[in-house]
């Protein structure tokens, strides 16, 4: 019974590894929240991928903002680890979906109410994004995207929220 399934589970995963997929690897830049440079790595199944990005925040929206006993007034700087689920659409293969999530890492410097002493201000929390990615007929490593996502804060200041979103483009190979 034991040999059974192990021949058929080896069986299922050389059928997995064995299926073909559009592209490999993707690196971009996005003008927005986190602003900056971008790269992806796509799964074997041509479906999921996991994104890293590195980059500005709070320059988009929210570079005055209010934060727990003081504010920001700069931008600081971000990184974030998303888990992606990508399709193409019914309407044209080449626009494709896409939707995730992960954990982001934010640090600002925080002013004192009324003061211009500031402290450097980590921030951990979730980010969760959706988003639309075209790959012109003409250039198909190339890709432009639009997305908008959100930004909910855990450490230290749980339920901070924050907008987030841009626009940008990739080079797929």
């Amino acid at each position: 019974m034991y040999k059974k399934l192990l021949l058929s589970f080896c069986l299922l995963m050389m059928a997995h590894l064995s299926m073909g997929q559009l592209q490999e690897w993707a690196a971009g830049f996005r003008i927005g929240e986190p602003g900056g440079f971008m790269a992806r790595k796509y799964s074997e199944n041509g479906i999921n991928a996991l994104e890293v990005n590195i980059g500005t925040y709070g320059g988009l929206w929210g570079t005055d903002r209010n934060y727990r006993d003081g504010e920001f007034r700069n931008i600081g700087y971000s990184i974030n680890v998303l888990y992606l689920w990508h399709y193409p659409t019914i309407l044209n293969a080449d626009l494709h979906t896409y939707y995730g999530f992960g954990p982001q890492i934010n640090s600002r410097d925080l002013y004192d109410k009324g003061k211009n002493t500031s402290t450097r201000n980590q921030g951990m929390g979730g980010a969760a994004v959706g988003g639309l990615e075209y790959f012109p007929i003409d250039a198909p490593s190339l890709s432009f995207f639009g997305e908008v996502g959100f930004y909910t804060e855990i450490a230290p200041n749980p339920f901070f929220s924050h907008i987030q979103g841009g626009i940008g483009v990739r080079v797929n190979f």
